[in-house]
């Protein structure tokens, strides 16, 4: 059920043209930049678009010149993911799924973010989330104190998802449209 509700939404979500993109990326961020939580925060984990997600390079920019620290994911050569800190200088690489990050020299120097925007394929009300199926964001959201916003688009939004007890809820949806305060 899971996989034919990623596999459903994530080919909806492929067939969104680059212009709209821009258009609900544009609002995603300005509904996350008026977020107290975000305004406060001390570090912000957002992450590399891939597959036509919500696009937040203009966010981190804009948080960086608000003084804010930037962290995006990196996958470890054990295969985790890790939060790294990145800077308008920050040279990028590709990793194993395509998906740009930071080059670093040292996988034990991770940022603290406390607050992580998380992306997903479908989500539902209730914050739960249906990622690519490898628990990459579970694995590491699992211990983390870090507010959970999961970012996408109103059309990735679902009635509901069968959560796992491994599956780790968001605390907040923000999509083009409007900010969902999860009901957990």
């Amino acid at each position: 059920m899971k996989n034919d509700l990623r596999r459903e939404i994530l080919n909806k979500r492929l067939l969104i043209d680059s212009h709209d993109i821009q258009v609900f990326s544009g609002a995603i961020i300005q509904a996350l930049l008026n977020l107290e939580i975000v305004k406060n925060a001390r570090c912000i984990m957002a992450y590399c678009a891939h597959k036509n997600e919500p696009e937040l390079f203009a966010l981190a920019n804009a948080l960086l010149d608000m003084g804010k620290s930037i962290a995006l994911p990196y996958v470890t050569k054990d295969d985790n993911l890790i939060a790294v800190d990145y800077c308008f200088d920050s040279v990028m690489k590709s990793n194993v799924f395509g998906i740009a990050e930071p080059v670093i020299t040292n996988e034990s120097e991770q940022a603290e973010p406390d607050v992580v925007l998380v992306p997903g394929i479908a989500f539902d009300e209730a914050g739960n989330r249906i990622g690519y199926g490898l628990g990459y964001f579970d694995r590491f959201l699992k211990d983390s104190r870090a507010y959970k916003i999961g970012v996408c688009f109103d059309m990735q939004i679902v009635p509901l998802i069968n959560a796992r007890p491994h599956d780790v809820r968001m605390d907040l949806i923000v999509t083009q449209s409007r900010v969902i305060h999860t009901k957990c």
